[in-house]
């Protein structure tokens, strides 16, 4: 064994494949976050939807995928297979991407962002069995936490070329062409993405070709699926951040008296700092977890997400809700990474990828009401109330979460992870 100050540096745990996954998603995140902020802003400012129909789109293409997330994990354990349906995902999604520099209704955007999650929902649980199997059982919290800190950097430079470009974009070809040119280059990280994973070494797993899905859904522990309930109930409260990137330029064109433009950069801007504090902490976040214990960093997490909410719900001033903004970063940080990272603590051994498709569809399931019930409320009521709404629910799941899993004692071992 080598000597401990050599086995625990910075790169502890940090394999090649972890390195490249990592950098893939870092390029797709650059690709996805150039669309991200400008998606409500397009679709409000230019296409002339309202709350409710951002909602819809995004309810629809982030749930529309849960059983692809079920079945592609299913089949990566039944058939071995982790990097091939990992590439699928990538260059699906890659290719869907072209459609949305065309788009004139907003049924086009919601064609594309299904498309687009169609290819997330392929890759995502065989590549996080990929993360989880690529590095030691002591370190799984840190490779999720360093693949959500790549991610996410991604996500700072995708904005940031957005607050860049765009100006300049719309001064020399108008606010729409402006758009579909940043939607354009956004296509270009995406392929880049693709050819990022075809030099990813594939991990031997045996294969279970017998293997079937009701059966490996009822060979889940009765822990992990007590933790799906509760990761469902969470992404119920948990809509997209489309809703407040949008509130927030509605707010500085209504209350601030800004311009459509400085409201627009304001809005991209908080965003942008979102993704900083988001990629700031979510390694450490995940370091955390493996010394800690998952549980009182999700906690964190949903504590910082209510506190999020109820700021937006009761501020009216744009400029004061930066803080709120950063929060959700916070939440983002410690509950996404450290969610995936607890799913493979509790997975069986050999069925990660079925387990983590599991909890990917049960988030899947608990996003498709959530956004459409933060568009409807948002619409018909006020934007307040969809942002109440949602700290009460992550509050039940916050309860239910303490319930379920009393221990606060670290979830993993140098010999492997529990069961």
């Amino acid at each position: 064994m080598a000597p401990a100050g050599i086995r625990r540096g910075w790169t502890y745990g940090l394999t090649r494949n972890i390195v490249l996954l990592g950098v893939a998603s870092l390029l797709t995140d650059v690709s996805s976050e150039i669309i991200v902020p400008l998606l409500p802003l397009f679709l409000l400012g230019v296409l002339g939807t309202s709350y409710l129909a951002l909602g819809l789109i995004e309810s629809v293409a982030e749930s529309t995928v849960s059983l692809l997330k079920v079945l592609s994990g299913h089949i990566s354990d039944r058939f071995g297979k982790r990097k091939r349906l990992v590439a699928l995902g990538y260059g699906f999604s890659a290719l869907m991407k072209t459609g949305l520099p065309f788009a004139t209704v907003w049924p086009h955007v919601l064609a594309v962002r299904v498309g687009d999650r169609v290819g997330k929902g392929v890759r995502d649980p065989p590549r996080d069995a990929l993360i989880a199997e690529s590095t030691r059982p002591d370190t799984i919290g840190k490779a999720f936490g360093f693949h959500r800190t790549m991610d996410t950097t991604g996500a700072i430079l995708g904005p940031l070329l957005v607050l860049v470009l765009l100006p300049s974009l719309t001064v020399v070809r108008g606010t729409d062409q402006a758009f579909r040119d940043m939607f354009l280059l956004a296509v270009i990280p995406a392929a880049l993405a693709f050819f990022v994973i075809l030099a990813v070494r594939e991990v031997a797993v045996r294969p279970k070709v017998t293997l079937r899905l009701r059966v490996s859904l009822r060979a889940l522990p009765i822990r992990l699926r007590l933790f799906v309930i509760v990761a469902a109930l969470y992404s119920l409260a948990n809509f997209t951040l489309l809703i407040p990137i949008a509130f927030v330029s509605d707010l500085g064109e209504v209350a601030a008296g800004l311009t459509r433009e400085a409201a627009q950069t304001l809005a991209v801007l908080y965003y942008l700092l979102f993704n900083v504090v988001y990629a700031i902490l979510a390694v450490h976040a995940g370091s955390w977890s493996d010394r800690i214990g998952r549980k009182p960093v999700i906690l964190i997490g949903y504590s910082a997400f209510v506190a999020g909410s109820l700021g937006f719900a009761l501020v009216g001033n744009p400029f004061l809700l930066l803080p709120f903004f950063l929060l959700y970063g916070i939440s983002y940080a410690f509950v996404e990474g450290t969610h995936r990272a607890l799913v493979a603590d509790l997975a069986p051994a050999g069925l990660k990828a079925t387990s983590l498709g599991t909890y990917h569809a049960a988030v899947g399931v608990g996003k498709l009401p959530a956004s459409i019930l933060a568009g409807a409320l948002a619409t018909f009521v006020s934007p307040g109330s969809a942002f109440l709404a949602a700290a009460a629910i992550a509050i039940v799941a916050g309860t239910f979460f303490v319930g379920t899993f009393a221990e606060t004692r670290p979830v993993t071992r140098a010999s492997g992870p529990l069961r």
